[in-house]
């Protein structure tokens, strides 16, 4: 965040604030920048797997990597490999990770921003979202029909 101060119709200075939180960033999605956390708890960290090969894995220091069970079309230029990418949970205007009450729990909008060449849905996305769906026992991907965090 920028200040600017202004003494009679001159600028004198610029002062920058940035974030206290070093797990904080800000990640654009759809054109739209949203202030994001990787500071959770350590329940939404680990491997997200189901029957096929694919899976969703969150580190701890904010990065991941997304295997798709199906490729699925892309380009030629597209490297059908799994994505590399940086993560944040989208935090409230109070500051507070976002979740949404639905029948089975809650669910967490999560930010996915591609940092490599392999981009979501075919290189078509550098950033995608997702949701962790806490059904009470479980974790699970939303992405994905039978993801579900291994203990």
């Amino acid at each position: 965040m920028k200040f600017l101060f202004i003494v009679g119709g001159l600028l004198v200075g610029v002062f920058a604030l940035s974030a206290t939180n070093d797990k904080e960033r800000t990640l654009i999605y759809r054109e739209q920048a949203y202030r994001t956390t990787f500071a959770v708890p350590a329940s939404f960290i680990g491997t997200y797997k189901g029957r096929k090969s694919g899976y969703l894995q969150l580190h701890a220091d904010g990065t991941g990597t997304y295997k798709y069970d199906i490729f699925g079309y892309a380009p030629a230029s597209c490297e059908r490999q799994p994505v590399a990418f940086i993560w944040g949970f989208i935090l409230d205007k109070e500051g507070k990770i976002t979740r949404k009450t639905r029948d089975y729990g809650y669910s967490y909008p999560v930010l996915l921003q591609s940092t490599g060449r392999t981009g979501f849905q075919g290189c078509r996305t550098k950033v995608m979202q997702d949701f962790i769906l806490d059904k009470g026992t479980t974790l699970h991907v939303s992405s994905s029909d039978d993801w579900q965090k291994l203990k």
